[in-house]
């Protein structure tokens, strides 16, 4: 569609929007709408613009705009050679400021991995692919609700979806939840030319902004401290390098423990892990847990609750002093290894973390002393300081500091063990691959706060799920982003990332008096140049116009 203007008698002119159809071996336009008639070259310009805008409606309807507004989707061709026209600047008005990086970075890391048409592939379905891909990099650019992603589509990228169509996709894409999934863990191993052979796994909890229930909003253990609020259990599989792999929900009473017979079935039945090491934290250390990964064949790294373990096996770690000297990760360490069940106990100590245990400790008893009145603390003023009850001793309705425990429990500074099964790895290959699991505690940083998978504000089920789904994706743009970035020794995080591209901008100029566009790019810093170079683009800040078609 274009816009056409036609001459008619006594020197007014008709405007139209046609558009081209073959008929057998011709081209053939046909009148699609007629805007109007001018008889003055101000009244031209009000017809020509309002004709365009009805052309952007019109392809909205049928199929819309995507990903992100670009001029040529509205008004034409970009002319990539400079222009060499002769302007008069008092004459040109901005008709649009408008994002580019975004939508250019993000948008291109979403067609390179594929995500097109993960909706479907047929013509029918393309709208709901273009509504998601919208959705996915509007929630990295401003995180918001439903309703007010379709607000920000409007105002900052001229993208109108009615809330309902977006409704709609999530449901299109909730049916396809698997599907999807099992794309984004093939597209990140094959990232990698050798098998991704380390697997972290870790657990959250994402709250709604209801005390509604049902079988998925539960209340339950709040990471977040929201215990007033329904939650539902999220855990996620990422590859040692943060990049995901897959993820599963639960009701939000779930015992987190109990989600990795779960993903373990998934592993198994969606992906190839011939030879992988799951690496989590203590909460997945319980001998259920253990004996299904070694079931499964499954080698893993799970952090051990030292203090839990039987009184013979934690003297002999506390009383020996036969630890051998490690450096993991350019940081040094004194390990020692012991059999537990026939599988492998190593247990480090290292004196930064012993300082942080001391502080961390001398934090809490000092919450207590606070509250404590001639060595006594009431009952209820011990409720809310979960982390010291172990300090104390209670006694009817008072609370006595225990000096003792605080004692105990500072023979323990410094201290952590691991539980693994591989029998051929090092000690310091076994420490520095669990080192590695901040990477998924990053991970959750990064979907919690950045983009902001939290409060959920969906009802039911599919929705919910719908909502994870289009966060997950978005987190998997973030995850790509950053490993291209930190494969060209660049360091960025996404907070700074994301805010550089907010600023790669352009503005739509138009020459009131010809009528002709003008793209003026703003100018391109080093720091966005890199982040282009990073995932293969270039970014010019030479002016273009805008060619109509």
């Amino acid at each position: 569609m274009f816009v056409r203007i036609k001459e008619r008698n006594h020197g007014k002119k008709s405007v139209q929007i046609v558009e081209n159809y073959r008929s057998g071996s011709k081209i053939r336009q046909k009148i699609i709408r007629h805007i109007g008639q001018a008889v003055s070259e101000k009244e031209l310009r009000v017809l020509r613009s309002l004709a365009q805008w009805v052309i952007v409606e019109a392809r909205n309807k049928k199929q819309p705009v995507f990903s992100l507004f670009k001029p040529e989707d509205v008004y034409g061709r970009r002319n990539k050679k400079p222009t060499k026209d002769k302007v008069e600047i008092d004459q040109l008005r901005e008709e649009h400021r408008i994002i580019e990086g975004i939508g250019e970075i993000f948008g291109k890391i979403y067609s390179d991995l594929g995500f097109d048409d993960l909706i479907g592939g047929t013509k029918k379905d393309s709208q709901w692919n273009g509504i998601l891909k919208s959705c996915v990099i509007a929630r990295i650019s401003n995180p918001e609700s439903k309703r007010k992603t379709a607000d920000l589509l409007e105002e900052d990228y001229a993208i109108r979806i009615p809330l309902e169509k977006i409704y709609r996709m999530m449901d299109h894409a909730g049916e396809r939840e698997d599907l999807i999934k099992k794309r984004v863990g093939e597209t990140t191993k094959s990232l990698f030319k050798e098998k991704v052979d380390v697997l972290f796994f870790d657990v959250t909890t994402l709250y709604f902004e209801s005390i509604e229930t049902d079988d998925l909003k539960k209340f339950g253990f709040s990471k977040d401290c929201k215990f007033k609020e329904t939650q539902i259990v999220f855990a996620l599989v990422t590859t040692s390098k943060g990049l995901p792999v897959t993820y599963e929900i639960f009701p939000g009473n779930m015992y987190e423990g109990h989600t990795l017979i779960t993903i373990v079935n998934n592993l198994k039945q969606k992906h190839d892990i011939e030879r992988v090491v799951l690496v989590a934290d203590r909460a997945m250390f319980n001998d259920e847990n253990l004996k299904l990964m070694e079931s499964e064949r499954i080698d893993y790294i799970v952090a051990a609750r030292l203090k839990s373990l039987n009184t013979k096996l934690k003297t002999q770690i506390i009383e020996d002093a036969d630890f051998k000297a490690n450096v993991v990760n350019d940081e040094f360490y004194w390990s020692k290894e012991f059999k537990y069940n026939d599988r492998r106990l190593i247990v480090s100590y290292n004196v930064r973390r012993a300082r942080k245990d001391a502080a961390d400790r001398a934090r809490l008893v000092e919450r207590l002393l606070k509250k404590s009145k001639d060595n006594k603390i009431k009952l209820k003023d011990l409720i809310p300081n979960y982390g010291s009850k172990k300090f104390v001793t209670v006694n009817n309705q008072t609370v006595t500091v225990n000096d003792e425990k605080i004692d105990a429990e500072a023979k323990w500074d410094g201290f952590h063990g691991v539980i693994t099964n591989v029998k051929e790895d090092s000690v310091v290959k076994i420490l520095s691959r669990y080192a590695g699991l901040w990477q998924i505690e990053e991970a959750f940083r990064v979907s919690k706060h950045d983009l902001k998978f939290r409060p959920i504000y969906h009802w039911t089920p599919q929705r919910i799920k719908s909502h994870i789904l289009i966060c997950f994706l978005a987190f998997t743009l973030v995850k790509q982003v950053l490993y291209r970035v930190k494969m060209k020794n660049i360091d960025m995080s996404f907070d700074k990332i994301r805010n550089e591209l907010l600023h790669v901008q352009s503005s739509l100029m138009v020459d009131i008096k010809t009528q002709k566009r003008y793209l003026i790019p703003s100018h391109v810093t080093t720091n966005q140049n890199r982040i282009y170079q990073a995932v293969g683009l270039d970014r010019s800040d030479v002016p273009c116009s805008i060619e109509n078609e």
